[in-house]
C-alpha cells in the first residue's frame, strides 16, 4: 500500500493528536513534528485494542436484542450494527464539531499489511478514512496517561515482563544514548494522569524514567536488586508523585509552609504538582514530600506562601525569588526594552 490515506477529523481531536506528538517527543531530526510516524504507531499499537472495544459493545448490544426479542440472528445482527454505528458518530462527534481536519497517513514498512488487514476484514459497511476517524477520536477521549500507553506499548510489555520475571533492564533514553542498566519496580503514572515513570533502582539510587522518553528496552538474565529500605522510598515516590527527584537518606521530610488567604485560594485552584498535606494548623500547612516537589510547586506562589522549614529549602526560595527581584529591578531603573541584552544581565 503506497498511497496515502486521507482522514477527516474534528479539530478537537487534531489538536490532541498534535499535543501529545509534542508532548511524546515525535520529532524529527529539524525539530518539526513528524505526524506521519506518530499516525503510523497510534495505528499499529491501538487498532486491536480498539477492534477488541467495538466487539465488546456489538455482542452486548446483540444480546440484549436477543433477550428481549425472537428475530433471526441474521435481522439481529443488522440491528446491532446499525446502532453500533450509532454509537460511533454520537461518542466521536464530540459536540457535533465539524470535520473539517484532512490529515494524510502514509503507511509504513511497519503498518502496510496492518492497515491492509484492516481494509480487507475489519471496515465491514465503513470506509477506512470513516475506520480510522472513529479509532482516532476513541483514542483521543482517553486521559493522556493511557494514550502514552498505547503509543509506547512495546516499551509498557517488556518492562512489565521483567518485573514479573524478577530481571533487571537495559535501555538507552533519547536524550542519551549512554545504557542504562536498572532494577524495575513499578511503572506508576503522575497524580495528575499525564505521563508515566518507570520507578526503578538505578545503581545504587531511587529513580524515575520518563516511559515515552525510554528506548531500546532488553531484559536481562540478572536478577533485580533493591537496597534496603528502597521499597520504602518507591512506595513514596507513588504516593506523592515520580516525577519528582527523592534523595536515598531522606527521600520525604516535613515540610512546614505558611499561606496567606490568597495562598489558601491559590492552594485550592492550583492542582498540577500539588502536594497532599499531612496536617493543617491554621496558616500553617505541613507536608511529607520531597524538597523539589515542594520547591517547584510553591515557587509560583511569591510572597503568598512562606516556607518555615526546612531552612536550606526556605534557602533556595530566597535565592530563586531574590534574582527574579534584582532582575525586574534593574529593568525598572534602567527603563530598558525587555527583550535588549542590557535586560538580561543580572
Amino acid at each position: 500500500m503506497e498511497e496515502k490515506i486521507k482522514i477527516y477529523i474534528p479539530k478537537s481531536v487534531n489538536a490532541i493528536l498534535l499535543k501529545d506528538m509534542e508532548n511524546f517527543e515525535f520529532f524529527k531530526k529539524d525539530g518539526s513534528l513528524n505526524r506521519n510516524e506518530f499516525y503510523n504507531t497510534l495505528i499499529l499499537n491501538y487498532y486491536e485494542q480498539y477492534e477488541k472495544g467495538q466487539g465488546e459493545i456489538f455482542s452486548h448490544i446483540q444480546e440484549v436484542i436477543r433477550d428481549s426479542s425472537s428475530l433471526k440472528d441474521s435481522v439481529i445482527n443488522d440491528i446491532a450494527a446499525n446502532i453500533l454505528q450509532y454509537i460511533d458518530v454520537r461518542n466521536y462527534d464530540l459536540g457535533e464539531q465539524k470535520y473539517d481536519i484532512a490529515i494524510a497517513v502514509k503507511p509504513t514498512r511497519k503498518t502496510a499489511s496492518d492497515i491492509e488487514y484492516i481494509q480487507n476484514y475489519l471496515l465491514a459497511d465503513s470506509t477506512l478514512s470513516n475506520y480510522f476517524r472513529n479509532m482516532f477520536a476513541s483514542y483521543a477521549l482517553l486521559p493522556q496517561d493511557r494514550r502514552e500507553a498505547i503509543l509506547f506499548k512495546d516499551t509498557f510489555e517488556k518492562i512489565k515482563e521483567a518485573i514479573e520475571t524478577d530481571r533487571k533492564i537495559y535501555f538507552t533514553t533519547k536524550k542519551n544514548d549512554n545504557p542504562h542498566i536498572v532494577s524495575p519496580y513499578r511503572i506508576s503514572n503522575s497524580k495528575e494522569e499525564l505521563f508515566n515513570y518507570l520507578i526503578c533502582q538505578y545503581k545504587y539510587y531511587p529513580y524515575s524514567f520518563r516511559v515515552c522518553r525510554i528506548r531500546q528496552v532488553k531484559i536481562l538474565n540478572e536478577g533485580r536488586e533493591l537496597e534496603e529500605g528502597m521499597k520504602e522510598i518507591f512506595d513514596k515516590m507513588i504516593l506523592y508523585g515520580p516525577q519528582f527527584a527523592y534523595q536515598v537518606r531522606k527521600p520525604t521530610e516535613t515540610i512546614k509552609v505558611q499561606l496567606t488567604d490568597r495562598g489558601r485560594e491559590m492552594f485550592k485552584s492550583m492542582y498540577l504538582h500539588r502536594p497532599q498535606p499531612s496536617s493543617v494548623d491554621g496558616d500553617i500547612y505541613s507536608f511529607d514530600c520531597s524538597r523539589t516537589q515542594a520547591f517547584q510547586y510553591f515557587c509560583k506562589f511569591g510572597s503568598n506562601a512562606l516556607v518555615l522549614e526546612p531552612r536550606d529549602l526556605q534557602a533556595d526560595l530566597h535565592r530563586f525569588h531574590a534574582v527574579a527581584s534584582k532582575r525586574y529591578y534593574k529593568l525598572a531603573r534602567t527603563n530598558t526594552d525587555p527583550g535588549s541584552e542590557e535586560a538580561g544581565k543580572d
